[in-house]
């Protein structure tokens, strides 16, 4: 196996678990931040605080937001890496099933929102990493931790619930009112989105901790 140019995948793992933990955490605190300024959006929508006055309260919370989404971002870069390196690696091992590296890419787009090719792809790279099963052997018939399809309810299905349970979403591009308005209203859906978002996160982080590990043991990283 050391003729064939594998590619590694414990660092770059690494460093998107780190990055979706850190998105995870932001969730939760843009929940808690946001309680916290819940006051001053009442009493700004109450015409007793001023506009100006409103913007250095909601300055934290913006802040928050701002780390959530280039946290997140970077996470699905290194994520995309993760699994296409991965799958690259299957091919040159003849593992390769209906999920091609391409599919690291367009499987969180198609279709919308739903991440169901993603699901179906972590399941095919769990089961061909099986380093228990010798190069030729047949990887496809082999199980997948629970963890992957856990990961894929709260991330896909229970997600977008969260997401519109509260009926409402926090929105920076609106007028100061717009965003004191969401900021009262949105609670609900802010609570959920940040719970689930920290446990969607934990499971991801032990599914890519367990896909890795695999992984490493199959092309030999380990020790090469």
């Amino acid at each position: 196996m050391g003729s064939v140019p594998l590619k590694r995948v414990g660092s770059i793992s690494r460093a998107a678990m780190i990055l979706v933990a850190v998105s995870a955490v932001m969730a939760v605190a843009s929940w808690l931040v946001g309680l916290a300024i819940v006051s001053d959006a009442e009493e700004f929508l109450d015409g007793e605080m001023s506009t100006d006055d409103f913007a250095i309260s909601i300055a934290p919370w913006g802040l928050v937001a701002l780390v959530q989404g280039v946290a997140t971002l970077a996470a699905v870069v290194l994520v995309i890496i993760w699994m296409q390196r991965i799958a690259k690696n299957h091919q040159l091992l003849h593992r390769t099933g209906t999920w091609g590296p391409g599919w690291a890419i367009g499987g969180w787009f198609l279709p919308p929102l739903l991440y169901v090719i993603p699901f179906l792809m972590f399941r095919e790279l769990w089961k061909a990493s099986d380093p228990d099963v010798p190069l030729g052997g047949d990887w496809k018939s082999g199980s997948v931790s629970w963890v992957v399809p856990a990961w894929f309810v709260l991330y896909g299905p229970v997600s977008i619930i969260a997401q519109f349970a509260g009926g409402a979403s926090l929105n920076f591009g609106g007028s100061e009112r717009d965003i004191a308005e969401q900021i009262v209203d949105g609670q609900t859906t802010a609570a959920l989105s940040g719970l689930v978002a920290l446990a969607s996160g934990a499971l991801f982080i032990l599914m890519a901790r367990g896909l890795t590990a695999r992984h490493q043991r199959l092309t030999g990283e380990l020790t090469g």
